[in-house]
C-alpha cells in the first residue's frame, strides 16, 4: 500500500492536461508533416509525467495548511507518509527527468529545466508564485499552456515551428488561464482563512467569473484564426456553462465549469488516439478504487 501511496500521491489524474495537451498538439503537427506517435513521443510524455509529479510532491509539503483547510486528500495529514519522503521524491524525480529529458533532446531539456523551476517558485517561499494573482495565473498559463505544445516538434527546427503553428501555444495558454481561475474559486475560503492571496481572493467571484469567460472566449478567437475547427467548437462549448455561472450562483456548477474544458479535450485526444481514452479509464477505476479504500471518499468526480 506505500508504493501506492507515493504513486497516487504524485497526483496521476492530474495528469491529464498535460497528457491531453500534448496529444491535441501532436495531432495538429501530425496532419502538416509526417510524423507519428512513437518512442520519441512516449519519452516526452514521461519526462512530462516526472515534471509533473516533482511539482505536485512539491507542492503539498507546502500547502499542508491550506489543502488542510480545504479538506483536500491529504496524504501528509493522514499520515500516510512524511515530508522527507515528498522532498526525496521531488528531488528523485526532478533529477532523472533532468537526464531523461536529456537523452530526448535539448528542446526537451531547455523546457523540462523551466518546468522544474517554476515548480519550486510557484509552491515555496519565498516566492510562492501561486499565492499571487497575477503570477500564479501566468505560471500555470505558461508552463501548462504554452511550454507544452512546444514539446510535440522534434529537436530542430523549432524557430520554424513557432512561425507556422504560433497560434497552438497561444490557444492552450488562454484555455489554461480560464480554467485555472474557475480552480480557485473552490478553495477560495480555506485560501483566505491561510492568509494566501490567491486571483479568487483578491477578485469578486463575478469578476473572476467575467475574466475566466474573457480568456475563454478569446481561446475560441485564437483558434478560428488558425482555422482549429475542433479546438474552436471546444472553446465554445466550454463558453456556455461560464456564461451560466455568471447568471446562476450554484457551486456545483462552477466545479462542472473548471472540469469541463479538461473533460472536452481529454475526449478529443482520446478520438485521436484510442489507446489514451482506454488508458484514462483504467486510470480512473483504478483511482477510484484506491481513494475509495483508502481515504473513504470518491475521486475523481466531474463535478
Amino acid at each position: 500500500m506505500r508504493l501506492l501511496d507515493y504513486f497516487f500521491a504524485a497526483r496521476p489524474f492530474l495528469h491529464l492536461p498535460i497528457w491531453s495537451v500534448y496529444l491535441v498538439s501532436l495531432h495538429y503537427y501530425q496532419q502538416c508533416n509526417e510524423f507519428k506517435f512513437g518512442l520519441w513521443s512516449l519519452g516526452v510524455m514521461i519526462c512530462l509525467s516526472l515534471m509533473a509529479s516533482g511539482a505536485y510532491y512539491v507542492n503539498q509539503i507546502y500547502d499542508y495548511e491550506s489543502d488542510a483547510i480545504n479538506d483536500k486528500l491529504g496524504f501528509l495529514q493522514q499520515e500516510y507518509t512524511n515530508v522527507q519522503v515528498f522532498m526525496a521524491l521531488y528531488i528523485l524525480f526532478s533529477v532523472v527527468g533532468a537526464l531523461f529529458s536529456a537523452l530526448v533532446s535539448k528542446l526537451m531539456l531547455v523546457i523540462f529545466l523551466q518546468g522544474l523551476v517554476f515548480a519550486w517558485l510557484y509552491s515555496a517561499p519565498p516566492f510562492r508564485l501561486k499565492d499571487r494573482p497575477l503570477a500564479g495565473l501566468l505560471a500555470n498559463s505558461y508552463c501548462f499552456g504554452f511550454l507544452i505544445p512546444l514539446t510535440v516538434y522534434p529537436p530542430i527546427g523549432l524557430y520554424h515551428y513557432l512561425q507556422n503553428h504560433f497560434l497552438w501555444p497561444c490557444y492552450f495558454f488562454l484555455t489554461v488561464a480560464s480554467v485555472h481561475i474557475m480552480t480557485t474559486l473552490p478553495d477560495r475560503e480555506g485560501d483566505r482563512a491561510a492568509g494566501k492571496r490567491t486571483i479568487a481572493v483578491v477578485m469578486s467571484r463575478s469578476t473572476l467569473k467575467s475574466l475566466a469567460l474573457l480568456l475563454m472566449t478569446a481561446a475560441a478567437a485564437v483558434a478560428w484564426m488558425g482555422g482549429y475547427a475542433v479546438l474552436f467548437y471546444l472553446a465554445m462549448f466550454s463558453c456556455f456553462p461560464l456564461l451560466a455561472c455568471l447568471l446562476i450562483d450554484y457551486t456545483r456548477l462552477e466545479l462542472l465549469t473548471a472540469k469541463l474544458p479538461l473533460l472536452l479535450l481529454t475526449l478529443v485526444a482520446g478520438f485521436y488516439y484510442p489507446v489514451y481514452l482506454l488508458f484514462i479509464v483504467a486510470l480512473t477505476i483504478t483511482s477510484r478504487a484506491y481513494y475509495r479504500r483508502r481515504f473513504k471518499k470518491v475521486y475523481p468526480e466531474l463535478a
